[in-house]
């Protein structure tokens, strides 16, 4: 199929999909608010509630203000008939960091008109002005039980808000829903002829609302970390200690990912506490730290040393920290779906997992550790399939440099280098040109290898959990020389029970700290049917189509190495001593080679007589509406 199917005319097209998009979000979200503000009735706008509607039990009142004392207490607002409240809204003082969360109670009417009642709990955080509560019902009484606390809470201003409020994130939401089906739908030809094309701005689109909706601290897989070591690359000259910003996002960082906020203005403060921190001088410094792993943070510390050149607001570097993260994600996974012959759509629905793109809207080295190791694969199985073409040295660098960066983050992903060695030799110049490269590849594997094991042997102290617990390298290593066949029996338990899962199940949808996926067969099946049908290839370049047994059996040889070490590299670092199950290792360290398992699985005696522009257009829009269902659920559901 051609690639020059796209025209000038293309253009104005893509235009008129973007302003469509954007009327219907905007539209749709100023239908919900309208409907919701019609409920108000005579009770719309804003209104302050009256004291004699407040009653407090062991509160003490003074200058308008309720004192919540350490003993806790109860205010109940009590409204002498039903009134439909959009919004209640509360101002508060408090001088902890992190204040025990209050049980609130609203008596409601549910669908049959009866009473009913429904419980929430409500958090307070220093610095932060108000509490917003998302009610839109009839209500009749609310009642606020505080607990024990270490200090004194202020409470006051109760509002209830009922005026006329679209949110812009639910439009955003809908337009990019919409902006994704008719992409696809009008140019599911030029999109079938460049599937990396469409890989790259389902991506981008996708990962970037994504980002928009996602909280303003940090909510990923200890991201915290990830976001202070990438600040000190960017600063690697600078002296003095780190903005307030960074002590704030790091110290309330766990504490805010177990208790979200609850309204679009809740996040809105977070962000305006956040840009006015990073204004100040925080108390932690700064550290003029590199290490093997920072190339992992080279683009979120480049995009965050532009944003300080240019003066930005901190949020704004913040964000675009987090963006560089998202434009290396869809540029590398669309240049692999370029490189690679067989599997694209496979490769495309593969880039487009919740949890896939989840990593690349945080602050994480996982990123830069999945797209390149996911190019070099992609320039193997190339090679592989090109059999009449010789392995030409460009080539061999981009692999040798694709698998050298994505390792370095990463030692454990050193196996996945050991299916260079099942190139055949017609691949070679000659014997020894072959001898040459397999020597390289293997000297690679051994300086990487070395990172990560001669620590743990000279030194296995520093390789303990920081986060805590009973953890010690020395200890572990003990358990598996003394006693390998229990360990391996340990080891054999631990990835037999969640092999499924991390490769097809509900840990490719997962957001951490969000909503728990209970069901993800609908997924499964996707991914399934994918791999069983994407028998296409560019038969006109390549001459083979056929992932042969031995080719698969070297790439399941290595797959299985690097899942034994990183299952044994979590033993020995997070697990306690003694422990017979292993902690800490996440279906996410599987992303780099979930695209070679599918090729394993592929069967290339299916023949799928579909056309390819309705495929392709029917995975990825399927597979683009369950990614923003997930998302929706996740970041914008709690906060409407």
């Amino acid at each position: 199929m051609k690639r020059d199917l796209w025209k000038r005319d293309d253009i104005k097209k893509i235009g008129i999909i973007v302003v469509v998009s954007v009327l219907l979000g905007v539209l749709c979200s100023m239908g919900a608010a309208a409907i919701n503000y019609i409920k108000t009735g005579n009770n719309n706008g804003k209104i302050m509630v009256d004291d004699s509607y407040i009653v407090s039990s062991d509160i003490t009142k003074k200058n308008d203000k309720y004192i919540i004392s350490k003993d806790g207490g109860r205010i109940t607002l009590e409204f002498p008939e039903d009134i439909y409240i959009s919004r209640l809204q509360y101002q508060y003082n408090t001088e902890e960091l992190q204040l025990k969360d209050s049980s609130i109670t609203i008596y409601t009417k549910n669908v049959y008109n009866e009473d009913a009642k429904k419980s929430i709990k409500d958090n307070y955080i220093k610095n932060s002005p108000r509490s917003v509560i998302n009610i839109k019902k009839e209500v009749s009484k609310i009642v606020f039980n505080f607990p024990k606390l270490n200090s004194e809470l202020e409470i006051y201003n109760f509002l209830i808000d009922n005026s006329f409020k679209w949110n812009p994130l639910f439009a955003i939401v809908v337009s990019v829903l919409v902006f994704i089906i008719l992409f696809h739908f009008i140019f599911r030809e030029q999109n079938a002829a460049c599937p990396e094309l469409a890989t790259f701005l389902t991506i981008l689109v996708l990962a970037t609302c994504m980002l928009i909706l996602q909280p303003p601290y940090c909510s990923g897989w200890d991201e915290q970390i990830h976001f202070y070591r990438s600040y000190n690359i960017a600063l690697t000259f600078d002296e003095g200690n780190l903005p307030g910003a960074m002590d704030y996002l790091i110290n309330n960082c766990d504490w805010l990912n177990h208790h979200h906020e609850g309204s679009i203005e809740e996040r809105i403060d977070i962000m305006r506490i956040v840009n006015t921190l990073g204004n100040m001088e925080g108390g932690l410094p700064g550290e003029n730290k590199v290490e093997l792993s920072s190339i992992g943070y080279l683009f979120p510390a480049i995009a965050i040393s532009i944003g300080k050149f240019l003066h930005l607001p901190f949020y704004v570097i913040w964000l675009l920290g987090k963006f560089s993260n998202i434009l290396l994600y869809a540029v590398g996974m669309s240049i692999a779906v370029h490189i690679v012959p067989i599997g694209k759509r496979i490769l495309a629905m593969i880039s487009l997992f919740p949890s896939m793109i989840f990593l690349s809207t945080t602050y994480s080295y996982d990123i830069t550790v999945i797209v390149f190791i996911t190019i070099g694969i992609s320039i193997w199985v190339k090679e592989i399939l090109c059999k009449n073409e010789v392995f030409s040295y460009k080539w061999r660098g981009v692999y040798i440099a694709c698998m050298i960066i994505g390792c370095m983050p990463k030692a454990v992903y050193v196996p996945l280098m050991i299916c260079a060695f099942f190139l055949p030799g017609t691949k070679f110049y000659s014997k020894k040109d072959k001898y040459v490269f397999q020597g390289i590849i293997g000297l690679s594997i051994l300086l990487l290898m070395s990172t990560f094991v001669l620590p743990a042997f000279f030194n296995p102290a520093i390789q303990t959990d920081a986060r805590g617990g009973n953890t010690s390298v020395s200890e572990q290593m003990k358990y598996i020389f003394r006693m390998p066949f229990a360990y391996a029996t340990v080891l054999w338990k631990s990835i037999k029970e969640t092999f499924f899962q991390y490769i097809i199940g509900l840990q490719v949808m997962r957001f951490p700290y969000r909503i728990k996926v209970n069901e993800a067969t609908t997924y499964s099946l996707l991914i399934l049917g994918t791999v069983l049908t994407d028998t296409y290839t560019e038969k006109q370049e390549h001459s083979m189509t056929i992932f042969h047994l031995k080719y698969k059996i070297g790439a399941l040889s290595s797959i299985v190495c690097t899942i034994v070490m990183i299952w044994t590299a979590l033993y020995l670092s997070f697990t306690e001593i003694g422990e017979t199950s292993i902690d800490g290792v996440q279906g996410r360290y599987y992303f780099p080679f979930l695209f070679l398992i599918y090729l394993c699985v592929r069967n290339e005696k299916i023949t799928n007589k579909f056309k390819l522009v309705n495929y392709q257009m029917f995975i990825l829009i399927v597979a683009s509406v369950m990614f923003i269902y997930r998302m929706s659920q996740a970041f914008l559901v709690p906060i409407c």
